[in-house]
């Protein structure tokens, strides 16, 4: 039978197992990791949630522009399908990227303050650059 392997303070679904029920119909020959419990999989699996009454899927966020740039970088080459080739890209068109990653980075600064340690760096570097 699946179960879901579940972290009792988060209730975080950290893996499904197979397991079998002992002749009684019990759980008890095999042992939970401590703060762990057992629970019927339906169909979860790593990543979902348990909220004490029914599995949640996990939420999928869509990466948004300041995601891709950060993760990226402003792209300094293109991938040419029709020469399949790498080419340079305009040097303007790397500017309009990193100046576009700085207005992101100083309105998500201005708005929540929250930015992450990488994007503070980061934001740091093109204000000098600028």
């Amino acid at each position: 039978m699946r179960k879901s392997l579940v972290e009792t303070t988060t209730g975080n679904v950290i893996n499904v197992i197979e397991i079998e029920p002992d002749d009684v119909g019990a759980y008890d020959h095999w042992q939970c990791p401590d703060g762990c419990e057992l629970r019927d999989a339906e169909d979860s699996g790593p990543g979902w949630s348990w909220d004490g009454q029914s599995f949640l899927p996990p939420v999928i966020t869509e990466a948004t522009r300041l995601d891709v740039l950060m993760s990226e970088g402003p792209a300094t080459q293109v991938y040419d399908e029709a020469t399949d080739e790498m080419l340079d890209r305009p040097a303007e068109d790397i500017a309009a990227d990193k100046a576009e990653l700085l207005g992101l980075l100083q309105t998500k600064s201005a708005e929540s303050g929250d930015l992450t340690w990488e994007q503070m760096n980061k934001l740091l570097a093109l204000e000098r650059e600028s």
